[in-house]
């Protein structure tokens, strides 16, 4: 089950938040990202603020529409919550595909040694 999006967030904002998601999911970092956003959430809005200063030297990673709007998120107190549920519900779909993935190969394979 997806989690419920915040109502402040924007359509890009969400569409950014899913690819991030995706992203962190992908690389197998989610347990990392959920440990650091859980230590960051409460300074998440001293983060936005820090994120302002450092544009400039970040805007070599990211889009400046990127930036901008995951910087305008993080304004919001819900954002890294939902940031989090978002990995977390990913990785399970992840994991869980894998697993059936896993089974699927072990019936095949006994199957052929039949």
């Amino acid at each position: 089950m997806m989690p419920t999006v915040p109502s402040f967030l924007s359509p890009e904002q969400i569409v950014l938040f899913d690819r991030i998601a995706d992203r962190v999911v992908r690389l197998r970092m989610a347990m990392p990202a959920v440990l650091f956003l859980e230590s960051v959430r409460p300074l998440n809005f001293i983060g936005s603020q820090a994120m302002v200063f450092f544009a400039p030297l970040v805007h070599t990673l990211f889009s400046l529409r990127e930036y901008d709007l995951i910087q305008q998120a993080l304004e919001h107190r819900d954002a890294i919550g939902y940031l989090l549920e978002l990995i977390e519900e990913k990785d399970t779909q992840m994991r869980q595909a894998e697993r059936t993935e896993r089974e699927a190969r072990r019936k095949r394979k006994k199957e052929a040694l039949r």
